[in-house]
């Protein structure tokens, strides 16, 4: 009777494990779909932001400062090597783009200029695909957290070599926290 008792916990404890494995191989395999669907997207847009900047540098002379920034965060995240620098990479790229989106409000100019508009349609474009792929990629990564995380998946995770942290998110910048000066934007 107790081989029985035995043999039955073996099963269902290989049956969970299996279970687990699977599920856990899923989830990896959906979180790397979603940021092969990602990554493409943010090449597109490194490859937008030059000719936006070079336009952009016609009409808003005074702006330097954002131009330099864009040029440095969009060599960060064409260096970046791993999906987190991409991730954090893009996050501070991401921010200044609201920037100067914000910034061209106060350049009618900006506005009357067909080819900066195309421009910005098209890059506006692009980052609505960024947005809605992250928030895919967001929810994947957020069932294998929770799937590695909690018992009994953080057994499994440990046994078969999932780790919690293997996907990273994408978080707003502290730049994209901060509360736009209309005021400021408006002066001429």
């Amino acid at each position: 009777m107790i081989e029985w008792i035995i043999i039955g916990i073996v099963v269902l404890l290989a049956i969970v494990a299996i279970f687990y494995f699977n599920k856990l191989t899923g989830l990896n395999n959906q979180a790397q779909a979603d940021w092969n669907q990602i990554d493409p997207l943010l090449q597109q847009r490194l490859d937008t932001i030059p000719n936006l900047i070079t336009m952009a540098k016609r009409v808003m002379k005074q702006e330097t400062e954002l131009f330099t920034g864009l040029a440095k965060a969009r060599e960060g995240a064409m260096n970046a090597k791993d999906i987190k620098g991409k991730v954090e990479a893009n996050q501070q790229l991401g921010s200044l783009i609201g920037t100067l989106y914000a910034r061209a409000e106060a350049y009618p100019e900006m506005k009357s200029n067909t080819t900066m508009a195309t421009a910005m349609e098209a890059l506006s474009g692009i980052e609505d695909k960024i947005k809605y792929g992250r928030q895919r990629y967001g929810y994947t990564v957020q069932e294998y957290i929770n799937s590695t995380s909690q018992i009994p998946g953080v057994l499994f995770a440990g046994l078969f070599g999932f780790s919690k942290d293997k996907w990273p998110y994408f978080k707003a910048d502290d730049a994209a926290r901060k509360a736009i000066d209309a005021g400021k934007l408006l002066e001429d």
